[in-house]
C-alpha cells in the first residue's frame, strides 16, 4: 500500500516539476529576446550609416552590383592623353571598343558593344546597376547638410559617415585642401558627398581615410560633371550624370563611372579598391 502510494505521489510530481521547467526557461528567454530587441531597436534609431552591434553589424551603405570590377564605366568614350596606370576594366555603355583609346591594357579588360556576346550586354548591364545605384544614393536623407556652404569643402574639413549634401543652387561645389573621412573604426561605414551641380577638386586638394575607413565604401554622387585638377589624391566611387576629367598626376582608389559622358585621363592612375570587408 505505502508502495502504491508513493508512485501515485511520483507521478502527481511530474507535471509539476515540468511546469516549473517551463517558466524557468520561458524567464531566460524572455531575458535574451529582450537584450536582443533592445539592441535592434537602438540600431533601427542611429545614423544611417550605423548597422546591428557586435557579429550583427551591417553594412547599410550602397553597392556597385555588376560595375564592381569596372575602373572606369562611361556612356560614350573613355580616353588617356598620356599614359595612365589603371587596375580593372574599362568599358562604355554606348559605343564600340574602339572608343577605348590611349591605354595598354589587354583587349580582355575592354569591353564595349561589339564585344564578343554575352560580354556585349556587360556594360549595359554595368550602366544599368549605376542608375540604381543613383537611384538608392539620391532619396537617402541628409545626415549633415553644407548645401550653400561658401567655397564648398575648403581647408581641413573632416566629415562624419553617413549622406554629406552640398548641394548648390547658385554656384559649382569646390573641394580644397584635405577632406578627412572618419569612419570613427566602425567597420561598416559608408561614406556619401551628394551634389545637384558639378564638383571641381582643386589641384593638390587630397581626401584622407582615417579610423579605419575603406575606399569601397565612399561615393562621390554628383548630377552633372566631375573634374578632379592637377597631383590630386582621391578616394571612392565617383558617378556623374555627365562626364569625368582627370588632370595631369592625380591618383583615384575607386571608381569612375560617367553616366551621359565620357572620361577623360591625363598621366593618371586608377585602381579598385582592396580593402573591402563588405560585400560591394
Amino acid at each position: 500500500m505505502k508502495q502504491h502510494l508513493s508512485s501515485v505521489l511520483g507521478l502527481l510530481a511530474l507535471p509539476i516539476l515540468a511546469s516549473l521547467s517551463v517558466a524557468c526557461s520561458s524567464d531566460d528567454d524572455s531575458s535574451t529576446s529582450g537584450g536582443g530587441a533592445g539592441g535592434a531597436s537602438s540600431s533601427a534609431g542611429a545614423s544611417s550609416h550605423a548597422g546591428a552591434t557586435g557579429s550583427e553589424a551591417l553594412y547599410l551603405g550602397p553597392s556597385v552590383g555588376s560595375a564592381q570590377p569596372f575602373a572606369m564605366l562611361a556612356y560614350s568614350a573613355i580616353s588617356a592623353a598620356n599614359v595612365s596606370p589603371v587596375t580593372g576594366k574599362l568599358g562604355v555603355s554606348a559605343g564600340a571598343m574602339s572608343k577605348i583609346t590611349g591605354f595598354d591594357s589587354a583587349s580582355d579588360q575592354k569591353y564595349g558593344t561589339d564585344s564578343l556576346a554575352p560580354d556585349d550586354q556587360r556594360t549595359i548591364l554595368a550602366q544599368q546597376d549605376v542608375t540604381a545605384l543613383v537611384g538608392d544614393i539620391d532619396p537617402r536623407a541628409c545626415d549633415t547638410d553644407l548645401t550653400d556652404v561658401v567655397g564648398g569643402l575648403t581647408g581641413d574639413i573632416t566629415l562624419q559617415p553617413g549622406v554629406t549634401c552640398m548641394n548648390s543652387f547658385s554656384a559649382d561645389v569646390l573641394l580644397n585642401g584635405h577632406v578627412t573621412l572618419d569612419a570613427q573604426n566602425d567597420p561598416n561605414a559608408f561614406f556619401v558627398i551628394r551634389s545637384n551641380l558639378t564638383l571641381t577638386v582643386a589641384d593638390g586638394a587630397q581626401v584622407v581615410l582615417a579610423n579605419g575607413a575603406q575606399a569601397c565604401g565612399v561615393f562621390w554622387r554628383v548630377k552633372k560633371q566631375i573634374t578632379i585638377g592637377k597631383t590630386v589624391q582621391f578616394y571612392g566611387t565617383i558617378i556623374a550624370g555627365t562626364a569625368i576629367t582627370m588632370k595631369t598626376g592625380s591618383t583615384l582608389v575607386g571608381r569612375a563611372l560617367a553616366q551621359t559622358a565620357g572620361v577623360a585621363l591625363d598621366a593618371n592612375t586608377i585602381t579598385i579598391p582592396s580593402d573591402c570587408t563588405h560585400l560591394e
